[in-house]
């Protein structure tokens, strides 16, 4: 079978993912400019619930993950992963921790047809090649094809023009139903967004406190007010019509209409290499079992976060460092996982 050259991919032979929402992103100015207007003139009103983000933290909410984990471990969901060659092996090893497993064909040869085995794919850009970004092309239009669980980590999108313009590609003939990403690449993926719909004003999809310090690396540089990370993931996953998972020391989730911020963890998880890649494997094992792509990112976000936790204080108990942390860690999640149903 005769493969596309993904080189030259004309933007024209997919559906416009962006253009169609330029209002919707313009027009949150807007509609931010409306409400302050009400507030001068009138009494102000209550505000919709969807509009304030709902807070929760994964220790308080041991719960909340348990039905969906219970599925997944009954499921037990094959995951096509075309994935970071510095964080397979990881992958590989927390999906069969919480119920699922992996199949990490990467041969464009074969990517369609993997796909079609599989209950979900996930995207991982890291460690790019032009290969890579065909079979992620074709693995993706086959998932979309079968309406399969499709997530993309677009990682280090915005670190070099060759990753930020086949990702851009990318994008643009496919639709994944989460995107998992740190904030840079959040902010890296608006930016792009800006460009393709020609916004006149590109503040209106990028914050403004963002535009000075984005490098677009693979390990985020970027902290911001809670505030803003929510709005960030709220436009973001406007702009491309799916569930967008920020992740860092506060989580933001958003389908564009919800938006829920998640708290907790254990700091220690930035040292370990990987720890975005198999949050975004845990995304895609629980899409497979899920109908809400916002509850699976939820419910991966939390679940990670409580690993973390379970993790740090085992690992403080005896007076450890990282390789036990990095262990403890593959033993939280199997405990919260498949263990504990």
């Amino acid at each position: 079978m005769q493969q596309p050259d993904f080189t030259n991919l004309e933007a024209a032979s997919a559906p416009d993912l962006t253009k169609a929402d330029a209002t919707a992103l313009s027009g949150m100015q807007s509609a931010a400019d409306t409400d302050t207007q009400k507030t001068e003139n009138a009494t102000l009103p209550i505000p919709e619930t969807d509009n304030i983000p709902e807070r929760i933290h994964a220790s308080n909410a041991p719960e909340r993950v348990f039905a969906s984990m219970k599925r997944l471990c009954e499921k037990a969901p094959r995951i096509h992963c075309l994935t970071n060659a510095v964080t397979m092996n990881d992958i590989a090893n927390i999906l069969l921790a919480i119920g699922g497993s992996a199949i990490m064909a990467q041969a464009k040869e074969e990517a369609a047809q993997i796909t079609a085995l599989c209950e979900a794919t996930l995207l991982n850009t890291g460690t790019p090649s032009d290969n890579k970004f065909i079979s992620q092309l074709l693995a993706g239009e086959e998932a979309n094809r079968l309406c399969h669980p499709l997530v993309l980590d677009p990682v280090g999108v915005g670190a070099s023009t060759y990753r930020r313009e086949n990702i851009k590609k990318l994008l643009t003939h496919i639709r994944p139903n989460l995107i998992r990403c740190n904030l840079e690449e959040a902010v890296t993926l608006l930016s792009i967004v800006s460009a393709k719909a020609q916004l006149e004003d590109a503040a209106a999809a990028i914050p403004a406190s963002f535009c000075k310090i984005c490098h677009g690396g693979v390990e985020s540089g970027v902290e911001a007010d809670v505030t803003v990370r929510a709005e960030t993931a709220k436009k973001l996953a406007s702009a491309f019509r799916t569930t967008v998972l920020v992740s860092g020391s506060t989580d933001a989730v958003s389908d564009g209409v919800h938006t829920a911020l998640i708290t907790g963890g254990d700091s220690r998880i930035t040292r370990i290499t990987g720890s975005g890649c198999m949050l975004s494997a845990i995304c895609a094992a629980l899409l497979s079992v899920s109908e809400s792509p916002y509850e699976a990112a939820l419910d991966a976000s939390i679940l990670w976060k409580q690993a973390a936790e379970c993790a740090g204080q085992k690992t403080d108990l005896e007076s450890a460092g990282m390789g036990s942390f990095h262990r403890f860690l593959f033993d939280a999640a199997t405990n919260l996982g498949c263990l504990k149903i």
